[in-house]
């Protein structure tokens, strides 16, 4: 067979079951499982409530129903476990994941999520050691994540759509804990705690096989991307390699700025997703079900407020770019400090009040996204993959911290006490804020400026547009 017929045929299968649209379909099967995975790490800190909840005086779980059987931080280490595994595992995942694609190493790694998960409930019910080991199986996994995140916008975006594609595949931060508190809490009210694993694994391991079946390393493997297709998500992306001037990128403070502000953000969203069920149901008094759907709701908050400030601040053409960044930044920053200072205020008498102050301090953040997020990607430009990868070190470096400083100040769940958390929580927002607004700046930073002038790879035409075109692709990480 030729490879003009071959090409055709290409064609001709791609066309009859996608048209020219194959990777939306590749899109949500991969972001479906980035929010299984999540998902999976989730489940644990609802069934937490469950199991202390659970009066069947089963030995096995004294460690859990009985307060002074473990310490503080053997507390914090059933939370952090997973957190400490994904640092660890975080840099051989990225090497293996730029080494091999994500669609052998992710599948692997959502297999191991889904295993490990349904295995939970033996784990736990084997001791505090064996739930440990599981938890860290499913840090592990999660190292996964973020690489595959760029590596998938990498490969898949066209350029043109490179912001859509970011966003939809972060958008499983929110999806996760929107999905999985309500179901765990109908789970754990009509089955039992053990049921929330199972389901959560079972329906895991489906997806990743899915994945595995489905899902190409590359748009030009994947029998259903059409040549036209192929062509459209290739254009313009530029093929010349760069090292990574690590150095300079670590000299340049409006980076550090971002990366600060990072930690600010990834703290705050680690305390209301780890541990808003456990406020909800030990503080505020809801029952199971009803903490489930109640928990569902700041992350719900956050996705409509990222879509919303991601759009506005993608039209403002009125401030300079560095002021877009602090505007929205101190907006998101601010005003989720200002809820988090007021519930610190309340007592756990204001349950509605509190729930609305809680759901407000997660929209707010959201608005974030024109902020150091946006950031990120205007300034470092086409290395934006190591500057925004960091990130994949933030998150589970907070979600580490945080739940040594949950378990330390909360050890009877009062409202007091978690009043102190909120506290913290709003002054670190408004330090790196403050931080992130002094040394940001607006423009690309002068170690992306690279020399692009191979008349071969691009017409006249298009090769003076293309600063300008791969500028605005970079800009697109905006809905974020």
């Amino acid at each position: 067979m030729g490879r003009a017929e071959e090409a055709a045929n290409h064609d001709a299968i791609g066309c009859a079951l996608f048209g020219t649209r194959a990777r939306f379909a590749v899109l949500i099967v991969t972001m479906l499982c980035l929010t299984s995975v999540w998902s999976n790490i989730l489940a644990f800190n609802f069934t937490t409530i469950c199991i202390e909840n659970d009066h069947s005086n089963d030995t096995n779980l004294v460690y859990f129903t009985d307060p002074t059987v473990l310490t503080a931080t053997e507390k914090s280490f059933r939370t952090s476990m997973v957190a400490l595994t994904a640092l660890c595992a975080n840099i051989p995942m990225t090497l293996a994941i730029n080494r091999y694609g994500i669609r052998t190493i992710f599948a692997v790694l959502g297999l191991v999520s889904g295993v490990s998960t349904i295995m939970m409930p033996i784990a736990i019910e084997g001791g505090y050691a064996w739930l440990l080991v599981a938890r860290g199986f499913q840090g592990i996994a999660f190292s996964g994540n973020f690489p595959v995140i760029g590596a998938f916008c990498a490969r898949w975006a066209y350029w043109k759509q490179t912001g859509l594609f970011v966003s939809t595949l972060v958008a499983s931060v929110q999806l996760a804990p929107a999905i999985t508190m309500p179901v765990s809490g109908a789970l754990c009210a009509a089955v039992s705690w053990q049921s929330v694993y199972y389901i959560h694994g079972s329906v895991g391991i489906g997806l990743f096989v899915i994945f595995a079946i489905f899902v190409r390393n590359s748009p030009e493997k994947h029998p259903c991307v059409g040549q036209a297709e192929c062509d459209k998500i290739a254009r313009l992306k530029c093929t010349e390699k760069t090292t990574v001037p690590y150095l300079a990128i670590l000299r340049t403070p409006s980076i550090w700025a971002v990366w600060i502000a990072s930690v600010g953000n990834f703290a705050a969203v680690n305390l209301m997703f780890l541990y808003s069920p456990v406020y909800i149901s030990n503080v505020l008094g809801y029952s199971e079900n009803s903490t489930g759907i109640s928990a569902a709701l700041p992350p719900l908050a956050q996705f409509a407020a990222k879509l919303i400030s991601g759009a506005i601040s993608d039209r403002v053409h009125c401030v300079t770019e560095a002021n877009k960044f602090r505007i929205f930044n101190s907006l998101a920053f601010m005003l989720s400090a200002l809820s988090f200072a007021v519930l610190g205020f309340m007592t756990a008498d204001t349950k509605l009040v509190n729930m609305l102050l809680l759901g407000a301090a997660a929209g707010a953040l959201g608005v974030d996204t024109g902020g150091f997020f946006k950031a990120s990607s205007v300034l470092s430009q086409q290395y934006s993959h190591f500057v925004t990868g960091t990130f994949s070190f933030t998150h589970p470096l907070t979600m580490f911290v945080v739940p040594f400083i949950v378990n330390a100040l909360t050890p009877n769940n009062t409202q007091e006490e978690w009043s102190v958390v909120f506290f913290i929580i709003a002054v670190m927002e408004i330090v790196t804020n403050i931080i992130f607004c002094i040394f940001v700046k607006g423009e690309p930073c002068e170690w992306t400026k690279i020399e692009n002038s191979d008349p071969s790879e691009y017409g006249d035409k298009e090769k003076r547009g293309f600063a300008r075109e791969k500028r605005e692709s970079h800009n697109a990480f905006v809905k974020l």
